[in-house]
């Protein structure tokens, strides 16, 4: 009888214990929610019209981000899109869907702006 009078003190002084560390780790904060911080939103990036080459700076802009899974709709996209057009005209447009289009396609290991500007 007395083993289990020990051994039931026992059990009962570590199940307070891991009460107590349960209510010292909680935070509590009004309302019962949690605070949600926003994530970071991926940048496009800009586009430096003093290179040479802003086309193919379009283009391995759209492969980047055509890889961190953003749809077309995005607004990163939408903005790279229209940066690459303002900037280099209706061809800075085509380097950009030619380079989003090049990731997506079944062999990217074979797309590249050099490629682009050869074929087109």
């Amino acid at each position: 009888m007395r083993i289990e009078a020990i051994f039931g003190g026992i059990l009962a002084l570590v199940v307070l214990a891991v009460a107590i560390f349960a209510v010292a780790t909680t935070s509590f904060t009004p309302g019962g929610q949690t605070p949600v911080t926003p994530l970071p939103r991926p940048n496009p990036g800009v586009i430096d019209i003093s290179s040479p080459d802003v086309e193919c700076q379009c283009f391995d802009q759209a492969f980047d981000l055509a890889g961190k899974d953003v749809g077309v709709m995005s607004s990163q996209y939408r903005t790279g899109f229209e940066q690459c057009r303002a900037v280099a005209g209706v061809s800075g447009g085509n380097a950009w869907t030619a380079g989003w289009n090049a990731r997506l396609s079944s062999k990217p290991f074979q797309a590249s702006c050099r490629n682009f500007k050869r074929g087109g």
